[in-house]
């Protein structure tokens, strides 16, 4: 236990010295007219460490100094890829550490098993410890740190494309949420494979020493590297339908329904209902599980109308949604860092 507590506290000084360099490079933003014709024109300006400055477009100055009084702008910042990458790789990271990895566990174990969410608990614990609720967690940072990575590179760049061209801000978290949640998919289903089987496998005999490396190593050997990207598909779907929703009724939240006007427990509320409100995909994520379970065993992988069929007849429909309850309180919780987060500092 104080091996595991000693290397949570080193994951967490990493996420902190992480957290300070990400907000020592150079950022840009750009005020974006949506006014269409010869007019259009954009001012940037250059913030973060070495101060602020304006340079200006030569096109229409007159029109440019109203550019804040003016709705038909939308300021975008544009900030280095470095900076981006290290921010979302902070923000994911954080968000594994202070509850993300054990919602993960519980939210697999009852999907695999007849377990609530309160029996998965219990039994994880009791057949490890508390700390067993982090296991993986080497691989889980890793892995986040690429996913955060990933989707905030892939979702600021859509988004600024969306505004840029004169789309709306639903339209931009749509497209922001899509564009990183395919983004995400890479990595995440060779790590989806092994966290599955580390907690599927989890104190079962002659698995008693695994590790994702030896995980990794069992996989491949047995299926080949192919064997990592069993479940892609699903994992790709899952992943642009998991945060095109939680951006989408998140940002549906804030604007339409003016949340955003109530500080940051608005932004927190707005990301609550995005968070729940991207569940409605959870029948994908119980056919991932189900897929990464049956090759962490040694089993064939079976195709998505093969589980969704014999799920639905052995437990009904309402077994394609095992696991919802933690995985809605997973998707709040990775919503308001990866998305509520960025809304607030303006990312």
């Amino acid at each position: 236990m104080a091996s595991s507590t000693n290397l949570i506290r080193f994951y967490l000084i990493a996420v902190a010295a992480l957290f300070a360099s990400s907000f020592s490079a150079k950022c840009e933003a750009t005020t974006v007219s949506l006014t269409p014709g010869p007019y259009s024109n954009s001012r940037r300006k250059s913030f973060g460490s070495r101060g602020w400055s304006t340079r200006r477009s030569q096109l229409s100055p007159s029109l440019l100094d109203d550019a804040f009084e003016n709705e038909n702008f939308n300021e975008v910042e544009e900030c280095s890829i470095a900076k981006n990458l290290v921010r979302g790789a902070f923000l994911r990271i954080l968000s594994d550490l202070t509850g993300g990895t054990p919602l993960e566990s519980i939210k697999c174990r009852v999907t695999v098993t007849k377990d609530n969410m309160f029996e998965a608990y219990r039994n994880i614990v009791n057949e490890g410890s508390f700390w067993s609720l982090w296991q993986g967690t080497p691989s889980r940072t890793l892995e986040g740190a690429l996913l955060g990575a990933f989707f905030i590179l892939g979702s600021t760049a859509a988004k600024k494309q969306v505004l840029a061209m004169g789309g709306g801000q639903n339209l931009a978290a749509l497209a922001g949420g899509t564009v990183g949640g395919v983004a995400q998919a890479v990595v995440m289903t060779p790590a989806g494979m092994i966290f599955t089987s580390l907690n599927v496998n989890q104190g079962k005999k002659g698995y008693e020493n695994d590790n994702a490396w030896t995980v990794t190593q069992r996989i491949v050997k047995e299926k080949g590297l192919k064997g990592l990207f069993y479940g892609g598909g699903p994992m790709c779907l899952r992943q642009a339908s998991n945060w095109s929703s939680r951006s989408l009724f998140t940002e549906i939240a804030r604007t339409n329904f003016k949340l955003s006007k109530f500080g940051v427990l608005g932004e927190i509320g707005s990301g609550v209902i995005g968070g729940l409100g991207s569940c409605w995909n959870t029948p994908i994520e119980t056919i991932r599980v189900n897929m990464h379970r049956d090759v962490s065993m040694g089993k064939e992988s079976q195709s998505f109308g093969y589980y969704w069929k014999t799920i639905e007849e052995d437990q009904g429909m309402t077994g394609l949604f095992r696991g919802v309850t933690p995985r809605g309180i997973q998707a709040i919780w990775q919503t308001v860092f990866m998305v509520v987060v960025p809304n607030v500092l303006g990312i």
